[in-house]
């Protein structure tokens, strides 16, 4: 695959993360401050979003079988569109029915969950499948970077657009938003599977599997040991990635009385900062030959960790929002520095392995694993939030307790890191010894 095809497929991913990053980051705090709704609903619906996508490894499964990633691609978008532009209505409909939004709000994050999984899964599958060796590490990162890039663009634009806020105004974004990303996504995405070698389709044409197929090819995975303590890494970690996710901006917005605007700004610029961190990391692997991608991994949890322990901080003791700001752009970089690390090492392991054309169920395996963590951590952090404020009449001391248990979850996944990195390179020395 071509470093312009990868590029191409990046816009995909950017046109992905510009339609969830308002219902996943702006909702939360809108439903949490504006609304006085509990926080554990935001969690609820996220969780819920993120629990649907316990489907990736049938749309991962489906792709590898069927040969036509962008069919999936294409059909996952137009899910995800309508689902972002019912979350928006839902926040109006709670302003006069409670009952009414909770059922709009349910359909909107299940839609959410389904064209996330159906569009994301076939499209990193397909880079697996197409990128030769020494791309794969440099190609996860450049379209996971423009994904962020998508969520950082969008919020800050939007953070600008939003303020003074009104539910038509954001009900007219968030569509204008899923309208010019389904576009943008049909002009990238066009061609570029058809320019694909013909050689390779022909040696890895297969048929149309069943459901056992598809279960029987996961228990294959499930065997590869390799594949499968990354797996519980991958959820250990991102346990820890998205527990602030969800509490960041209502945390803004109630301890340092940023508006709307103000901290959909804030994500954005959290995001910025993930943009910044896996730059760094593809120079240093890439160019100036530093770290390898598991290094990378580590040292990113271990930077989350920190950062979140100063947010908690800053927020029992100061409440400086010029502070929060650098704390929350030093959580971005590290963010981000963690996530290229861990998307490379996840892109070679998936071409890897006992089973040969299994790219796309590997990538819905771990992206299922991801999911499910992502939808715990929403749960986790906000019904703890709700928890700790029941019985601690200082909101700040409540938020700063849920990102120090986040930041306590980072150091354990980098112990759990390094466990697995040195158990990977005892089995490789004693299969050297052997052989």
């Amino acid at each position: 695959m071509t470093w312009f095809s990868i590029f191409r497929l990046g816009i995909v991913q950017l046109c992905i993360g510009s339609i969830v990053v308002l219902p996943l980051s702006t909702f939360n705090r809108l439903m949490v401050v504006e609304l006085a709704l509990p926080a554990l609903l935001p969690g609820f619906l996220i969780a819920l979003h993120y629990g649907v996508q316990i489907t990736r490894p049938s749309w991962g499964y489906i792709s590898d079988q069927e040969k036509d990633r962008t069919k999936w691609i294409k059909r996952g978008m137009i899910i995800l569109g309508l689902g972002g532009i019912t979350a928006a209505f839902s926040i109006t409909i709670f302003t006069f029915s409670f009952a009414v939004g909770i059922l709009t709000s349910i359909l909107a994050y299940s839609l959410i969950g389904l064209g996330v999984g159906a569009s994301g899964t076939p499209l990193l599958a397909m880079l697996a499948a197409h990128t030769r060796n020494n791309q794969k590490a440099a190609a996860a990162s450049i379209t996971f970077l423009m994904m962020i890039f998508g969520l950082a663009f969008t919020a800050i634009i939007v953070g600008g657009l939003l303020d003074p806020y009104s539910n038509e105004k954001l009900i007219a974004i968030v569509t204008s938003i899923a309208i010019l990303a389904n576009i943008f996504t049909y002009i990238s995405i066009f061609g570029i599977e058809k320019k694909l070698s013909t050689k390779y389709q022909t040696a890895h044409k297969k048929e149309t599997g069943t459901e056992t197929s598809l279960i029987f090819g996961i228990k294959q995975i499930w065997n590869e040991p390799e594949a499968r303590l990354f797996t519980f890494f991958v959820f250990l970690s991102m346990t820890a990635f998205f527990m602030q996710e969800v509490i960041l901006e209502p945390f803004a917005g109630k301890i340092f009385k940023l508006t709307p605007g103000e901290s959909t700004a804030l994500s954005g610029m959290k995001d910025g900062g993930s943009i910044l961190g896996i730059i760094f990391v593809i120079l240093c692997i890439s160019i100036f030959k530093l770290g390898s991608e598991k290094f990378w991994l580590i040292t990113g949890c271990l930077v989350s960790a920190a950062s979140l322990f100063l947010i908690s901080i800053l927020g029992v003791n100061l409440a400086d929002q010029a502070l929060l700001k650098i704390a929350v752009l030093t959580l971005g970089i590290a963010n981000g520095v963690f996530t290229a690390g861990i998307l490379g090492t996840m892109m070679k392991l998936a071409s890897e392995g006992s089973t040969a054309d299994r790219e796309g169920t590997r990538m819905g395996l771990w992206g299922a694993s991801q999911a499910y963590a992502a939808g715990i951590a929403a749960l986790i952090s906000t019904s703890l939030v709700d928890t700790f404020s029941s019985f601690i009449n200082q909101p700040a001391m409540s938020y700063g307790m849920v990102f120090s248990i986040q930041g306590m979850l980072f150091i354990l996944s980098a112990f759990f890191g390094i466990y697995i990195i040195n158990k990977s390179q005892t089995t490789n020395t004693t299969l050297g010894m052997v052989n």
